[in-house]
């Protein structure tokens, strides 16, 4: 019987991990590492599949052995940082990254890695040159489902973590074609010169520096036939005063806010009362983000920021009886509301990771609660009120940051398209997540589907 060569073997092995027939391709690649030990690049395709199997320890060992044989050899390298990821080993990852992109400085998964890594440590201006070298190369980005059920074609634009919607998470890649284009410029892309796809989804987030990729979106959108799911006009009136205006007939209170130049911060009289919220325009995620209650917090809050326009919006105690404030974070799918996380802390300024859930288990209890009964935490009015958002801003796909004021209205905080929403919580302490968040995925999926479908 002819023993099969090792190309042979390696074509068999790549054409069994492209069909998602993980086993069966080990199977083959261990057969061709027993005839060739000393092959680097039989190595390497080994530790990716062990990869795909979760066979962690086993594949960072083989692709050691792939770098000991060939130090040269950058996929190694990249399958190692790669996997110090996912031990939270981030220095060890970006050393590893930085290895790669010594052999291939062109190389767009690493480059696209560093991207990430430099936002972990909060490097924000290194993590753009990143991306901004992986999109020289190129601009749109496929994952192409093995059991696919529906092309969704994501529309973004260069930025950080918060310039876009984390589409990513958001489908399942067995069953969703995923194909995330960036706008650069103004120029109009054909159609015709992107993957087929069933539906747009454009994912850019509403900011300052949004508009002009907005617009361009706005201009493709109108150049093609299939169904759109967040019109960039939408997108637009989440901005921190447009919201305002487009929930002034929404039964909710809505804090005034006001965009400041700093000149008129040092005048009198103030634009609005203490205390009040500032925080530079532009800024997210709590970033500089202050309550001011005298001139003399003002004026310090003033030497350390060097902003030249601020946001400045009534301050609302949105605190309980119990002294605990609480954010809630409601994703809105095709007008319907899905909770997704409760926030609660003792300040006032609640960002979920800096809420002490993980510490408390009463507040998981209570965050469990809001996942698991909605129905119960907002009454029928409140969910009305929320469904009055959705159709006042026209969006398909958004997050609302509320919470509930001592008379029982929605408080609103924020509504923005451009939130992480995941299920990457540690399962030993948030196993409710697990079971409850997947559902904001599941209808995700139905929306998508239902334009797919087509009116009825």
């Amino acid at each position: 019987m002819e023993v099969p060569t090792i190309q042979t073997l390696n074509q068999r092995a790549a054409t069994l991990n492209a069909q998602g027939r993980f086993d069966e391709a080990l199977e083959v690649l261990e057969q061709a590492v027993a005839q060739e030990p000393a092959d680097a690049t039989l190595r390497n395709n080994l530790a990716t599949v062990l990869d795909r199997l979760g066979k962690n320890e086993r594949a960072l060992s083989e692709y050691r052995e792939a770098l000991r044989l060939d130090p040269s050899c950058w996929a190694a390298h990249l399958g190692i940082a790669n996997a110090l990821v996912r031990q939270g080993d981030y220095p060890g990852a970006e050393d590893r990254f930085q290895a790669a992109l010594q052999l291939r400085p062109t190389f767009v998964p690493a480059l696209l890695s560093m991207y990430e890594l430099a936002q972990v440590r909060g490097d924000r201006t290194a993590a753009l040159e990143y991306q901004e070298r992986a999109l020289q190369q190129q601009r749109l980005y496929s994952t192409i489902a093995p059991q696919e059920r529906r092309r969704v074609l994501a529309l973004l634009r260069p930025g950080d973590w918060q310039a876009n919607i984390p589409v990513d998470l958001l489908f399942n890649a067995e069953t969703t074609t995923l194909h995330k284009f960036y706008i650069i410029d103004r120029q109009i892309v054909p159609p015709e010169d992107l993957p087929p796809y069933d539906v747009v989804f454009n994912c850019i987030g509403e900011s300052d520096e949004a508009g002009p990729a907005l617009m361009a979106a706005k201009a493709f959108i109108a150049s093609q036939k299939k169904p759109v799911l967040n019109d960039p006009d939408s997108v637009l009136r989440t901005g921190r005063l447009q919201l305002q205006q487009y929930l002034e007939y929404v039964d909710a209170n809505v804090p005034r806010t006001k965009r400041v130049a700093r000149g008129d911060l040092v005048r009198r009289p103030l634009p609005l009362d203490f205390p009040f919220i500032i925080r530079p325009v532009g800024s997210h995620a709590g970033r500089s983000l202050s309550k001011i209650e005298s001139d003399e917090e003002l004026k310090t809050y003033l030497a350390g920021e060097k902003a030249g326009e601020f946001f400045v919006s009534d301050f609302v105690d949105y605190a309980r009886s119990d002294g605990f404030y609480r954010k809630y974070r409601i994703v809105m799918i095709d007008g319907q509301p899905f909770p997704f996380h409760l926030g609660i802390s003792a300040n006032w300024m609640i960002h979920y990771y800096n809420a002490p859930m993980r510490e408390h288990e009463w507040m998981r209890a209570e965050e469990r609660q809001f996942l698991a009964s909605f129905d119960e935490v907002f009454n029928v009015k409140q969910r009305a009120v929320l469904q009055d958002i959705a159709r006042a801003l026209g969006l398909q796909y958004f997050a609302i940051d509320c919470s509930i004021d001592k008379d029982g209205r929605l408080v609103i905080f924020e509504a923005d398209p451009a939130v992480i929403v995941h299920v990457i919580d540690p399962v030993e302490l948030f196993a409710y997540k697990h079971e409850h968040v997947p559902r904001i995925f599941a209808a995700v999926e139905a929306m998508v589907d239902k334009r797919i479908a087509g009116p009825r």
